[in-house]
């Protein structure tokens, strides 16, 4: 038995105890029986156990920001801000020019003050991104794959990447933002972006080729997203 949170499928024990964490009363009547035994993940169980990156990204939505920072303590490595233009639907649904600052930080968790995973292995540094609800200026942090982020922005024809780098220290939190991004869309081919909240809308030029999944890149995040709300 699976259990899915958010679009996004889990093992049945883990699944529980992700339930466990983000509710305070049981959501599904097929596990109230054993409800109150079930022990809640904390950042520890997620980061261990979970390697995708999905999983691992509605973990840290189940745990929330006060439950990250009380637990890990994440340090601040680097703040960008992007002064944008928009314009918004006004509570009377008249149409209002809105100018904001939006701001991005890239945290990072030393994986070390945990010690050893079940594998053996000194478990690496993690890294999230934290920003602002553009309708609600409710914040979120968004775990990150430091290298997968560095990855997505190298251009580079012949890479090289080392397990031993520690990659928090090369990419931004722009790039970091606009990784938490897919799209089936080959590069090139995005005429815009549309973002609602967290609701992320991708209109495609008429001649544009699909192709595998991918992350956005900074430049794509920057120059393609043309309407907020």
């Amino acid at each position: 038995m699976k259990i899915i949170i958010n679009n996004v499928e889990f093992p049945f024990n883990e699944g529980c105890r992700l339930l466990k964490l983000k509710y305070d009363k049981c959501p599904m009547k097929e596990i109230e029986d054993f409800w109150e035994d079930i022990v809640p993940m904390n950042f520890k169980d997620i980061a261990v156990s979970f390697t995708n990156t999905e999983q691992r990204r509605v973990g840290i939505l189940c745990l929330g920001l006060e439950k990250l920072v009380s637990e890990v303590n994440p340090r601040l490595i680097k703040s960008e801000t992007i002064k944008k233009e928009t314009t918004w639907v006004d509570e009377n649904g008249l149409l209002q020019n809105h100018k904001f600052n939006d701001i991005y930080e890239l945290y990072e968790v030393d994986g070390s003050i945990w010690g050893e995973n079940e594998r053996g292995w000194n478990i690496r540094n993690v890294h999230y991104v934290k920003c602002k609800d553009t309708s609600t200026d409710r914040e979120y942090f968004l775990w990150v794959n430091a290298q997968d982020v560095y990855s997505a922005n190298d251009t580079r024809e012949s890479r090289w990447y080392s397990s031993n780098e520690n990659y928090g220290n090369l990419i931004t939190p722009i790039q970091s933002i606009a990784w938490t991004i897919q799209t089936d869309i080959k590069e090139g081919g995005i005429e815009k972006i549309i973002r609602q909240g967290d609701c992320i809308m991708i209109k495609k030029k008429p001649n544009a080729k699909k192709g595998d999944v991918r992350h956005l890149t900074e430049k794509e995040y920057l120059t393609l997203l043309k309407e907020e709300s």
